[in-house]
């Protein structure tokens, strides 16, 4: 009996003890585990009050996403990105065996790995910035769209009626003053520029040298008119009016003579093929305002319409673009129309354009034509304008240069060159020493006006 007594002492003994040393080893394995988490958590504290969290790889992309509006945000703070950072499986980015798929780089978990790294690293440091949380975020209530929204395209007309017609925006702004204007965009540009030089000379009776006595006298007008719809029309027109006079005592038959008579008219329209290319007609008028005479001369050379110029040119126009308002034009017009045209019976003018006996030629040919404009310097330009034509059995041409230097607003002077080559004039006005080339120049000072 007392066997079966101490034995019974024993098994309850043994019972008792081995739950303790049970609990015991749990105890002592969920100890390992909690001190495991608090160095860890320790850890990565000290390592984001050092600022000393790293990518695992620097020099990776992370392109535009969705994902990237916690960075743009306010300041929240995500619980995921806390519970992922200290999660006891948790690794740095490209150390995680999870983040590889098939041997490639997640870069869904890597972005979002690389996010909860800028944002962990900002908590630690700036944690000023952050003053709500993603509870309160989620707790908001969503606005959803209206039933009626889904309506069929039949019962739209319904919707219509409901909405209240507004009759005058005034109801609703508070009866502020409105002032709405549409204006059209405008393509076009003028310009144009007026001068006005002269000099004088006088020379006393008994002048030791002998001189003649003179008023020179010089006026200019250019008008210029252009459209640029900026896309693929350019239409340019201009008008170059100049006219000067001279006065001689030598001359007994003239109280002056014209030294500068031109009306000039030139239009261009260009119809854009390529980058500075146009498709072009170009249309010009030539002729003059007063009869023009020589020195003790009493016949006349030219006069109103006596001649009259006409040219119509079909090619291409090459137009740069350049800075400061400068402008190049180069038309190379391989079909060219050219007329002229003699109002008046004056034998010396049909013979000074060798056209005895007619009034009027017409010719086909090619021509080309050149204007430009240039800004050398600060109030310094220089103005090129140059023209070809030929029929093949002649040929005419001119190249005219005007340097101009603007002092101030009304005080400018130019230095005018003109060569002109034209070998169908008559045989008289041939040079031994030119050949059929002319050339004037002259320089003046003197008014001018920009507007």
């Amino acid at each position: 009996m007392n066997k079966y007594i101490f034995l019974t002492l024993i098994l309850l003994s043994l019972c008792m003890v081995l739950p303790l040393r049970a609990q015991r080893a749990r105890g002592s394995a969920y100890a390992r585990e909690a001190s495991s988490i608090v160095a860890k958590y320790k850890k990565e504290l000290s390592r984001l009050s050092t600022n000393t969290v790293t990518v695992a790889d620097d020099t990776t992309e992370v392109p535009m996403s969705p994902y990237l509006y916690r960075l743009i945000g306010p300041g929240i703070y995500y619980r995921s990105v806390l519970t992922d950072k200290f999660h006891l499986d948790y690794e740095l980015p490209g150390t995680s065996v999870t983040m590889m798929t098939t041997g490639l780089i997640d870069e869904r978990k890597l972005m979002r790995s690389t996010l909860d790294e800028v944002l962990l690293n900002t908590y630690a440091t700036h944690p000023e910035l952050f003053h709500y949380y993603d509870a309160q975020i989620e707790s908001e209530n969503i606005i959803s769209a209206s039933p009626t929204a889904g309506a069929k395209v039949e019962d739209l007309t319904s919707i219509y009626n409901k909405v209240t017609e507004i009759t005058d925006v005034t109801d609703v702004i508070d009866n502020v003053e409105v002032d709405l204007q549409i204006k059209k965009p405008n393509f076009w540009s003028t310009s144009g520029k007026f001068s006005l030089q002269f000099t004088q000379n006088y020379f006393s009776e008994n002048w030791y040298k002998g001189g003649n006595n003179n008023v020179t006298l010089l006026s200019n007008l250019v008008l210029e008119a252009n459209y640029n719809d900026q896309r693929r029309v350019q239409w340019d027109n201009r008008l170059d009016l100049r006219l000067g006079f001279v006065t001689a005592t030598s001359d007994s038959i003239h109280r002056y003579l014209t030294n500068n008579d031109k009306i000039d008219l030139l239009s261009k329209l260009g119809i854009k093929a390529a980058k500075n290319w146009y498709y072009t007609m170009s249309v010009e008028g030539k002729t003059q305002f007063l009869p023009g005479h020589k020195s003790n001369d009493r016949r006349t050379y030219s006069k109103f319409l006596a001649p009259l110029d006409a040219y119509v040119s079909l090619g291409m126009d090459w137009k740069p673009k350049f800075k400061n308002g400068n402008t190049f034009s180069l038309a190379l017009l391989p079909f060219s129309y050219k007329m002229r045209y003699i109002n008046d019976e004056e034998e010396a003018i049909h013979a000074s354009y060798n056209m005895r006996d007619k009034d009027f030629q017409q010719d086909f040919g090619s021509k080309i034509e050149l204007n430009s404009k240039i800004t050398i310097v600060k109030n310094f330009s220089w103005r090129c304008r140059f023209y070809c034509f030929t029929s093949y059995e002649y040929v005419e041409s001119e190249m005219e240069n005007v340097f101009s230097f603007q002092f101030n607003k009304y005080i400018s002077s130019e230095v005018y060159t003109l060569w002109r080559f034209d070998d169908n004039r008559d045989r008289k006005y041939y040079d031994h020493t030119l050949g059929y080339f002319q050339f004037k120049e002259y320089f003046t000072l003197g008014l001018a006006y920009n507007f």
